[in-house]
């Protein structure tokens, strides 16, 4: 029986200490860019989908080339707020609020970088921007009704062409309130995150990974312009996306409306339509035109991103988006950041920024 329990304890303590000791490493031991190394993974209650109080530095790669010989290292700074959002700090009544996907959020960008980073330091603070991202309606939806945030002055919504919205889920907050406290206790003192690290297992992913030799698929440009798209030539561009689309973007300022908050659209292009001609396609696609049309035509406020994009790459050969990478980078939120700063003031006829 003793010689049974030595070697049981033997056995079990390294299935133990593994996870522990996971639990205790950097988070980003064993991935290649935050985006993975930040994200929930098992079902061990939080609040939002990333770790919260987070202040992490590292090497990071595309996500369309990692582990290959084309990938491009960039130094990568991120920090999350006590929510789990990328600011450098909560704020609970912005004065633009941004919810969107990973453009938004900054997948592949240094924190000085994102675009609520860019409005901020171009306004010299004098912007309340709050970055919620990456995010949907209904998530805002519950945080304006558990008080956890306030309305702001100006929703900014965003989502990828290639995307479509979701509904907007109504937040009941009397169905909820047991849930939110199971929440509220594992985010405490961020255990949490521990057991997720702990639990996940990224480090067995990052060795079948490496013994599988798994890596970015990114396709390849024409030429040897050295870009990657996601998708490339098999993006697809249906009249279907383009009328749900809508109707949910629509959908979205009635809800703005009814609690009293300006509403802006801002559509992210995919590389593959700003490049278009790298893909190749025979022409530019013209799906954010069409949306822009009929957001337009019922008086829903939006940033034409495409069209400025256009315009910008007539005098200028400086890159939008990564090479080896999905996403925009700091040039384009540099781009975007002043063009949403035009609109603001515009929309308050107020020349603090001046």
């Amino acid at each position: 029986m003793k010689r049974f329990i030595k070697h049981f304890v033997f056995f079990i303590i390294p299935i133990i200490i593994w996870p522990i000791s996971e639990g205790l490493l950097p988070i980003t031991t064993f991935t290649f860019r935050h985006f993975e190394a930040l994200s929930f993974k098992s079902k061990v209650p939080h609040l939002t989908r990333f770790y919260p109080n987070i202040n992490s530095e590292m090497k990071a790669v595309g996500d369309l080339c990692h582990h290959t010989d084309n990938s491009i290292i960039k130094i990568e700074k991120w920090r999350t707020d006590e929510l789990g959002f990328r600011n450098n700090k909560f704020t609970e009544e912005a004065d633009i609020l941004l919810i969107g996907d990973s453009f938004i959020q900054g997948s592949s960008l240094s924190q000085e970088e994102t675009i609520s980073s860019k409005i901020d330091s171009k306004t010299n603070t004098k912007l309340r921007v709050y970055n919620m991202a990456p995010s949907s309606m209904s998530e805002f939806d519950r945080l304006i009704k558990s008080q956890i945030i306030k309305p702001p002055k100006l929703l900014i919504y965003s989502i990828v062409e290639r995307n479509i919205p979701r509904n907007i889920i109504s937040y009941d907050i009397e169905k909820s309130i047991t849930k939110d406290e199971i929440k509220s206790f594992f985010g405490a003192y961020n255990l949490n995150v521990f057991i997720d690290k702990a639990l996940k297992q990224y480090s067995v992913d990052f060795i079948k990974a490496r013994i599988n030799n798994v890596r970015g698929h990114g396709i390849p440009a024409i030429g040897n312009s050295k870009m990657f798209f996601l998708n490339g030539i098999k993006q697809k561009y249906n009249d279907e996306n383009l009328i749900t689309t809508s109707k949910k973007i629509i959908a979205y300022k009635k809800y703005c409306d009814s609690i009293g908050i300006d509403f802006l659209f801002l559509p992210m292009p995919n590389k593959e339509t700003v490049y278009y001609e790298l893909v190749p396609f025979s022409k530019q696609p013209n799906y954010l035109f069409r949306l822009d049309s009929i957001l337009t035509h019922s008086n829903i406020k939006t940033i034409n991103t495409l069209k400025v994009y256009n315009e910008y790459l007539k005098e200028n050969k400086t890159l939008l988006y990564h090479l080896d990478d999905t996403h925009w980078n700091s040039n384009a939120t540099d781009i975007i950041a002043e063009e949403i700063i035009k609109m603001q003031k515009t929309r308050t006829h107020n020349t603090v920024y001046n």
